[in-house]
């Protein structure tokens, strides 16, 4: 349209001046006078094309491919009789379509594309079934490469999402399975960044080119192939690290390269990459027993390499990559969270961050099924952009920058836990990222009237004990775990997260931190003091809560005990401060 328009105008200029040069006596020869210019007549004839015409589907005019491919690529009307064939579901699209094994199509002595969807699902097991068809020999050298180059991607998408990470491939292990004799295992890949571990099975194998409304047998067993055998392989690399406090991994030699232990991994996924996309499938994966295809009860992550690649486009820091990941592990073991397509989970958890707690409150509300479509609807808009050439709309979370900040500053560190407060932050519903974002910045400028940094307690889902540290109030770590440790002792608790976040005298985040309080390497005597400033605090908080009205008996105490306050500090019938 922007060419035909700019085509538009200058005719219509041209056509003025030949008016005011009286060079034609009427509107026909007028013209023929303009488009004697054949560079005009050129525009004129591809804009037409390509606006009221077919020129846009038009194969030659729009590619560069030799003419022999493109005739191995075609069909002349009637020629494929497959789809029509006597027999069940003749005609019927449950059949395999002939766009999907040529997607193209000649019609008066042109030859079209009208399906890119089809032809760019199809084009590389089409072209290879072209190529082999033509030289035989060539199989074993095309499957060869084929699986090193599908071997490769994945770990290269995975480098680009999680760039320090430590990735081993192939690896291999020795390990006795049920008292059998011990024998050699190879896992394709792991992955390991920080408390990370994704262990990568790859698959090369075609997705069967046969119908399931033909041969049903034949689909499931390609299922199998291409979903839970690498699955297995993948569980069976985890039972092996579980089965022991420290395990051995050696290389293709089977010499040892490195030991690892479970106890190091704050999350382990299983991820098997295929070549062929068949999202439908892939996606819903843990739904398939009745089937017959079984994953087993541990979540698996099931996605092509072309789903790999657009995660590797979009996710902008690998802390948010991994934080995704444990949300989408999650969804793959939830009942309420069944989706057809890899791309609605990215678009849910852009929306809804926790999508799996989102959908059972769905459920909650007696609803018998749940179904989510067209969540990815913002990806398929941000390459729409790209391809026409305008500025995309990144796929983002809407994330305070206060909290972005302290993202993006752990994405950069080698800040030990730094992917766990991460994931913990952007656990954060929206309401609760807002108001930790007011906490950082009131405890900020309180620093610099106080000259001391001031904790904050938070509790429930979102618990920690949070410093602001700045150069008006430096940072003290021996304060802000002494600190923790009374509120454990105030609240009964077993353990408590500590987070530090320190400031520039501008209000620029340069470090972030966070620790696993307990009592645990506690003295005796540190302890009673512990716990003695534990009662004390306790006493404070319902001082400071009866100074703003009365406590209602029914109400929870708010001395942090989870109890009513008629059960604790108000046991004594009135709403005295007990003494305790």
């Amino acid at each position: 349209m922007q060419q035909f328009n700019a085509f538009r105008d200058e005719t219509l200029d041209r056509m003025e001046k030949l008016v005011r040069e009286r060079a034609a006596s009427d509107i026909e020869e007028l013209r023929e006078k303009v488009f004697e210019d054949k560079e005009l007549a050129s525009r004129r004839d591809k804009v037409t094309g390509e606006l009221f015409g077919l020129d846009l589907f038009d194969v030659a005019k729009n590619t560069a491919i030799p003419r022999a491919l493109v005739e191995a690529l075609t069909w002349s009307p009637g020629e494929e009789t497959e789809f029509f064939a006597p027999g069940e579901f003749s005609g019927w699209p449950l059949r395999i379509w002939p766009v999907m094994k040529r997607p193209f199509i000649r019609l008066d002595g042109r030859i079209f594309c009208f399906d890119m969807f089809s032809l760019f699902d199809n084009i590389y097991r089409v072209l290879r079934h072209i190529v082999v068809q033509r030289e035989p020999t060539y199989t074993v050298t095309w499957n060869d490469r084929q699986k090193a180059v599908t071997e490769e991607l994945p770990f290269t998408y995975l480098g680009r999402l999680l760039p320090v990470a430590n990735i081993c491939r192939p690896v291999y292990y020795r390990w006795s399975v049920n008292g059998k004799a011990a024998q050699w295992y190879e896992s394709d890949g792991l992955v390991i960044f920080d408390d990370h571990l994704i262990v990568v099975e790859v698959k090369s194998g075609a997705f069967t080119y046969t119908s399931p409304a033909n041969d049903l047998p034949a689909h499931l067993a390609s299922l199998r192939n291409l979903l839970q055998a690498p699955v297995r392989q993948g569980s069976r690399f985890v039972d092996y690290l579980e089965s022991a406090p420290e395990v051995r991994i050696a290389d293709e030699g089977h010499k040892e390269i490195g030991r690892l232990r479970r106890r190091d991994f704050r999350h382990i996924t299983v991820c098997a990459v295929t070549l062929d996309a068949f999202s439908a499938l892939a996606a819903r994966a843990q739904r398939l027993a009745l089937l017959g295809i079984d994953v087993g009860k541990r979540a698996v992550w099931s996605l092509s390499i072309d789903d790999l690649r657009v995660y590797s486009e979009l996710f902008y820091n690998p802390l948010s990559f991994l934080h995704f990941v444990e949300q989408r592990m999650r969804a793959a073991q939830s009942e309420h969270v069944d989706l057809s397509d890899e791309m609605d989970h990215l678009g849910l958890y852009v929306v809804q961050n926790n999508y799996t707690q989102h959908a059972a409150e769905l459920k909650e509300n007696q609803l018998d099924r749940l179904s989510f479509d067209g969540f990815r609807t913002p990806i398929d808009e941000y390459y729409g952009a790209v391809v026409r050439g305008d500025v995309p709309k990144l796929v983002r979370q809407e994330v305070p920058p206060r909290l972005a900040e302290i993202i993006s500053l752990l994405g950069v560190s080698n800040e030990p836990r730094r992917s766990e407060l991460a994931s913990f932050l952007l656990d954060a519903a929206g309401d609760f990222r807002n108001t930790l974002v007011r906490a950082i910045d009131q405890a900020f400028h309180e620093n610099k009237e106080l000259r001391r940094a001031r904790p904050l307690s938070f509790y429930g889902a979102m618990a920690m004990t949070l410093y602001i540290w700045s150069p008006s109030a430096p940072r003290v770590d021996l304060e802000a775990r002494d600190h923790a440790r009374v509120v454990m002792a105030a609240n009964n608790e077993a353990s408590r997260r500590l987070v530090e976040l320190e400031y520039s005298e501008d209000g620029t985040l340069i470090g972030a931190h966070m620790t696993h309080v307990s009592l645990a390497d506690v003295s005796m005597a540190e302890l009673q003091r512990i716990k003695e400033a534990g009662v004390t605090l306790r006493n404070q908080r319902v001082r400071q809560a009866q100074l703003k009205g009365k406590i209602g008996r029914n109400e929870p105490c708010p001395c942090g005990s989870g109890k009513k306050f008629k059960r604790c500090h108000g046991s004594s019938g009135d709403n005295s401060l007990d003494p305790r």
